[in-house]
């Protein structure tokens, strides 16, 4: 799924779009004008294409394109859903809040395929067994789709992504004529394709991020049709699928290929989320045990523990509150991190009874003591690396509740 970058590829990912956009530009000014003339041959072909994960975040899970080839009327173009522009006004605080419109972007084939292929990542291609009437519908609507009046749409990575449209444009083109497997990748729930394929691409971290980030939503099962809002299940969906052709139905692939190879293989970060916070955790109680026999508070730890805490929580709010992503609300690491906590934490002192913060840090203890004991029985799934995380948020808390006591 094309939706991120980081900056320190921001330039050759412009330069590159640049050249792509001009070469681009003089394809679909052909494209359009023999279209206005001509219709697709006999020797044209429409296929799905699915493009494996990549080792950037945004690319965690893949990308999915349309080709539309015809020899004879010397077109060759993918179409996919996953564009947005960085020229949009208010840019980043649209992306922030989930309102960023993406729209569909049409590519030279012959330009962007490389483009994957130099990242090592397989490019998979079936051609769709489509009557001719079928594939001119197709390219029509993807034409008219493209217009720039049409081209936008309201992104939400669940459920309405650069995957799933192209399995809607499909239906739209096919309609009654398309059938998909009702029990294919039915069992799962959206969190749990996050899982598989950050463990795929060995991205424990971006696992971790996704799993503080989306709320009870995620834990809500796919079924086999939602669960398309991965490529690699798209692909799979249409292996399966069937369309009704000359009078019976057929399976809607009738070829399947790889466009490249590669020997690359994903490589993890030497320390996972997990151990880290539990050497980290270790590293506190230990501290915590020196500060009991020497009669010491070192203070200054519980104001950074706790305003980072307070941040997290606040993030939490905000994306739960504010933001239209469908998949950050009802965020129960909330527990773990009260956002009241920032920037009260900064107001801790040694000598000072502070009834308020006492209480506010008994509230904070007991909720992360809920969420510990009911870890496998609260509606959310959980990433195991927030155990040492809240064991910490808990001792502290209690720590600072005692003191104040």
């Amino acid at each position: 799924m094309k939706h991120g970058f980081k900056s320190r590829a921001s330039f050759f990912y412009i330069a590159s779009c640049m050249k792509r956009a001009i070469t681009t530009l003089l394809l679909l000014v052909s494209i359009f004008s023999s279209v206005s003339a001509q219709k697709l041959s006999e020797e044209s072909q429409i296929s799905l294409l699915t493009i494996s994960p990549g080792s950037e975040l945004w690319s965690f899970a893949g990308h999915t394109a349309i080709r539309v080839m015809d020899p004879r009327l010397d077109i060759d173009v993918n179409f996919n859903y996953g564009v947005f522009d960085f020229r949009k006004e208010n840019f980043y605080f649209k992306f922030l809040r989930g309102t960023l419109p993406y729209e569909i972007g049409a590519y030279n084939f012959r330009q962007e395929t490389p483009y994957w292929i130099k990242e090592d990542r397989i490019v998979t291609q079936q051609v769709l067994n489509l009557s001719l009437e079928q594939r001119q519908k197709m390219f029509d609507f993807l034409m008219n789709n493209y217009q720039p009046e049409n081209r936008e749409y309201r992104y939400l990575f669940f459920y309405d992504n650069c995957s799933t449209r192209v399995r809607d444009v499909l239906e739209e083109v096919v309609g009654d004529s398309l059938k998909f497997s009702t029990t294919l990748n039915a069992d799962s729930t959206f969190r749990d394709w996050i899982k598989i394929y950050s463990q795929k691409s060995k991205n424990d971290w971006s696992e971790f991020g996704m799993d503080l980030l989306i709320g009870i939503p995620s834990d809500e099962v796919t079924n086999s049709y939602r669960a398309m809002y991965i490529p690699d299940n798209l692909m799979h969906a249409f292996d399966s699928a069937q369309v009704y052709k000359d009078g019976r139905w057929r399976p809607l692939v009738s070829r399947k290929y790889d466009l490249n190879s590669t020997s690359k293989l994903p490589e993890s970060l030497p320390v996972k989320p997990f151990t880290l916070f539990s050497i980290l955790f270790l590293g506190l109680l230990y501290m915590s045990y020196m500060e009991s026999q020497k009669g010491k508070w070192f203070i200054l730890i519980d104001k950074i523990l706790f305003t980072i805490t307070g941040i997290c929580g606040i993030l939490f709010f905000l994306l739960w509150f504010f933001t239209d992503h469908g998949v950050t609300s009802w965020n129960l690491n909330i527990l773990w991190a009260i956002p009241i906590l920032f920037p009260m934490a900064l107001f801790l002192k040694r000598q000072e009874s502070q009834p308020f913060l006492k209480r506010l840090f008994f509230v904070q203890m007991i909720l992360a003591a809920f969420l510990l004991i009911g870890f496998k029985f609260l509606p959310q799934t959980f990433n195991t690396a927030i155990i040492p995380i809240v064991g910490i948020v808990l001792m502290r808390s209690y720590l600072i509740w005692k003191r104040k006591s």
